[in-house]
């Protein structure tokens, strides 16, 4: 599998191979970083990334690893377990957590309700991990996947669909006025949507056919899109045959990450059909 990415660098967090430098640049443009075996999980932090490659299993916070697996031994009075949870994500003022069976709790500060996705009460405070019942029985199924960061929020379906919703009060949404503070669907170009990503002020989504589209801020590179643009106010394809070169005939897009200022795309060799031989 290769790894490429685009972006913020200043800590030379997208340098795995290369020697690192004193005041490295950002990069602009998609490139390839990374050469694994195999690459399953991939967390981009501000100044540093860590890639789980399928051998090695990422430490967690004991409170965290508690929360996964619902571990009842510890004490907790004021952050109870939650049940079956598969995926904990992390925006800049709360947190949102999927369960098994597809249902979202969200939790976090009071101040930003829109990324709640919820109306906090006396019975379901913001504080507490609360269902976001707008995401329950959706007409494409249950929610398979979660991702955050900054102040937007966004869920994938079983049945490819994309819902988003967040905002802060007094800044412009990057995707749009019509972002709200309840999930709402997303549409680009018609789409099924395989994968999402979401970045500080910048969003990626890879379509089921392979292709992978971007919006938001582009100020340190992390839309990989050439000329410059500082920001991209509406969904742009970018162009694999450029990132991919050669291999764009034989490789395809398997999935996509985010951290607060840069981009990955995760690329494998496509599966040869059997029937091609005969």
């Amino acid at each position: 599998m290769v790894l490429y990415a685009t972006g913020l660098n200043a800590w030379n967090q997208l340098q795995f191979e290369k020697p690192s430098v004193d005041e490295p640049d950002d990069i602009p443009s998609f490139i390839c970083v990374l050469r694994e075996d195999a690459i399953d999980c991939i967390r981009p932090f501000l100044s540093y990334t860590t890639i789980h490659d399928g051998k090695q299993t990422l430490k967690q916070y004991p409170s965290i690893r508690n929360l996964l697996s619902n571990d009842n031994t510890t004490p907790s009075h004021t952050f109870p377990n939650l049940p079956d949870i598969t995926q904990l994500v992390a925006y800049d003022t709360g947190f949102a957590a999927l369960s098994a069976t597809g249902q979202v709790r969200t939790w976090g500060d009071e101040r930003y309700t829109a990324c709640l996705g919820r109306e906090p009460t006396d019975d379901s405070p913001a504080q507490t991990p609360s269902l976001v019942t707008d995401l329950d029985d959706l007409p494409t199924g249950p929610i398979t996947k979660l991702a955050a960061g900054g102040y937007l929020l966004a869920a994938l379906t079983a049945g490819h669909d994309l819902y988003c919703w967040g905002g802060h009060a007094g800044r412009a949404p990057f995707l749009g006025p019509d972002l709200s503070d309840t999930p709402a669907p997303v549409v680009i170009d018609d789409k099924d949507i395989a994968d999402v990503a979401v970045g500080e002020a910048h969003m990626l989504v890879l379509t089921i056919e392979g292709e992978v589209y971007v919006i938001g801020d582009n100020a340190n590179g992390q839309l990989g899109l050439p000329g410059g643009l500082s920001s991209v106010k509406i969904w742009t394809r970018i162009d694999l045959g450029s990132v991919l070169g050669g291999d764009a005939g034989e490789s395809v897009v398997t999935g996509v990450a985010a951290g607060p200022r840069n981009s990955f795309l995760m690329v494998q060799k496509k599966r040869s059909n059997p029937n091609d031989a005969k």
